[in-house]
């Protein structure tokens, strides 16, 4: 089964996931809707639960977790919070929050050093840093189950 990872923002959502056997995280897309229309991620969800090539193919959503580096909460994570909450009542699958500190950081330094400009950066960023996010969690799962 494949895991599918949200980076989710106000305005975007980068969306990326595993492969089958759940050791490569793939980016999909980013997702661009109208700021806080929270619906619009759902429905997108549901597409790639439900009508995608991925169709019950999905055993889980992970859910960047947009922590402080002290660890403390910020309004961006309560927002999150908030979705992930309401995401619960709109599917059935479980829902895991994954701490995505600097991912958005690290995603838009490997698009520089990767020569995109600022343009291109935006299309990609927020699903690169799903992926980076995805795969932060595929090697705690196989580092938890090999101890």
């Amino acid at each position: 089964m494949r895991k599918l990872c949200l980076d989710l923002g106000k305005k975007t959502c980068g969306f990326a996931i595993s492969d089958v056997n759940q050791t490569i995280a793939i980016g999909l897309e980013n997702f661009f809707y109208e700021e806080y229309h929270f619906y619009e991620v759902i429905n997108r969800i549901k597409y790639y639960l439900e009508e995608s090539e991925f169709q019950g193919q999905v055993d889980e959503i992970i859910l960047g977790l947009p922590l402080r580096m002290d660890l403390s909460e910020s309004k961006t994570t309560k927002m999150v919070k908030k979705f992930a909450t309401v995401l619960a009542k709109n599917i059935t699958l479980p829902i895991r929050l994954q701490d995505e500190r600097q991912s958005t950081k690290n995603a838009e330094a490997i698009l520089s050093q990767g020569g995109y400009n600022a343009k291109q950066k935006k299309l990609k960023k927020d699903s690169l840093a799903a992926q980076l996010i995805l795969e932060d969690y595929l090697e705690r799962q196989h580092h938890e189950k090999s101890n």
